[in-house]
């Protein structure tokens, strides 16, 4: 048994290596390489056939493809034209006022909507529109709205979707028998506001700079170009109010909590009425579904899921924490568990990460006799700043396969946020809540 969880171990971080390395060779499809190492995965016995398979039906994937429908219906009205006239006309056509214009859009529609991927798939097709009407390719301004669209949403707690997760963290302060410090409803906003307002300049003025100038991909007039619009003919007053009205329906019953039924058959409702309002064909839908984007979703998800099972995962949390060593330099122990959170959500989807690390938190501030409030702080912050891998976020495969990017663009206009944002986030919040 210890041979056999060894060898899966191992062979899930060798198949993560060829993977990155793959995504940055750019030789072969990044949705064969997706597909390619999620096979392996199996095939080694690192995940199980099951669980690929509970991957592909999730309602992650269901409501992707949702997404994507909803958003080529809405693409195929006049709204988008009318809407890029409107901001063009504002900003004068200037690069810099309409990224401006769409980062602070994409803040405020992060405050109320409880999910990255409606986020970034409600804005994408508004940036791609845009960026043809300035002459801009998409790649210029994707990746600084999408770091928006993870990183700086929910910070205005208590109206947030999240605002109740200090419930979840009071609970399990008290579950580790630590009584004597809690969290405030407005502990999430004061820690998260100074990497938000970070986010969103570094975003505005400097992101543009990193990010590669390339065409965006053959796959996009699929999903959000305006092929739709110029090559058919105009919809009629009815069908441009069905779509229209059922995007809108859609995002505002997300916001409001999707009444009780699972996230994704909000959605699912949504596309199938632009199918059955004669907005698109059922051709035109399937088209627009972005099967490349889902398979390197896929991918991701069971090369994290793999990293879950194996303990491949609490092997770098864990060697993150050994490196704490007899330190009571609170400023140091909050960057190990910032960088121990950013890491491992590039290998595991973001929502794992902090159910592996809080544990270790909990674990360790119980022994050195410590506030656990700031780590914890760290890596809930930590795993919202990544966007370096498909694996961090269902934000980056949507942003690869409509901008074009690969893992080297990723890497390169990560690192350095990375370094500012955890150098911000560790002196503000250590600073509130030192270990001792």
């Amino acid at each position: 048994m210890y041979n056999l969880l060894m060898f899966t171990t191992t062979a899930t971080i060798i198949i993560f290596a060829a993977m990155i390395v793959s995504y940055s060779a750019g030789r072969i499809p990044m949705a064969l390489t997706s597909m390619i190492g999620m096979l392996a995965l199996v095939l080694c016995g690192c995940v199980e056939p099951s669980s690929v398979l509970g991957t592909i039906g999730s309602g992650t994937v269901v409501s992707l493809v949702s997404m994507f429908v909803l958003a080529a219906g809405l693409n195929r009205t006049s709204f988008i034209d009318r809407l890029t006239g409107i901001v063009h006309r504002v900003s004068g056509g200037s690069f810099r006022k309409v990224l401006a214009g769409y980062v602070l859009v994409t803040f405020v529609i992060g405050q109320f909507l409880p999910s990255t991927t409606a986020i970034v798939a409600l804005v994408c097709p508004l940036v791609v529109s845009m960026c043809r009407k300035i002459g801009v390719n998409p790649s210029k301004m994707l990746y600084p709205v999408a770091m928006v669209g993870v990183t700086g949403a929910w910070t205005l707690t208590p109206i947030g979707p999240y605002a109740s997760n200090y419930i979840e963290s009071n609970g399990m302060l008290l579950e580790y028998g630590i009584t004597d410090v809690s969290f405030t409803i407005f502990d999430e906003m004061i820690d998260k506001l100074p990497v938000t307002v970070f986010v969103i300049v570094w975003a505005i003025f400097f992101a543009p700079k990193l990010a590669p100038d390339i065409e965006a991909p053959d796959s996009l007039p699929d999903l959000f170009s305006g092929a739709a619009r110029t090559e058919k003919e105009p919809l009629t007053p009815l069908k441009e109010a069905i779509a229209c009205g059922a995007f809108a329906v859609v995002i505002i019953s997300l916001m409001l909590g999707s009444f009780g039924l699972p996230t994704w058959v909000i959605p699912a409702c949504g596309a199938c009425a632009v199918v059955l309002g004669g907005v698109l064909t059922e051709k035109e839908a399937i088209r627009s579904m972005g099967l490349d984007i889902i398979m390197i979703y896929v991918g991701a998800a069971s090369l994290g899921n793999a990293f879950a099972n194996t303990g491949a995962g609490d092997l770098i949390g864990g060697a993150v924490v050994s490196l704490l060593g007899d330190t009571r330099n609170s400023y140091l122990m909050g960057f190990l568990f910032f960088a121990a959170a950013y890491i491992m959500t590039s290998l595991i989807y973001n929502r794992a990460v902090s159910k592996i690390l809080i544990p270790l938190v909990l674990v360790v501030s119980v022994s050195m006799d410590c506030d656990p409030r700031g780590l914890m702080r760290m890596c809930y912050v930590g795993t919202m700043c990544s966007l370096m891998t498909p694996m961090a976020t269902t934000a980056v495969p949507i942003i690869m396969g409509c901008g074009g990017y690969d893992q080297r663009h990723l890497v390169r206009m990560s690192v350095i946020p990375a370094v500012l944002m955890c150098a911000v986030s560790v002196f503000f919040t250590m600073t509130r809540f030192p270990c001792w």
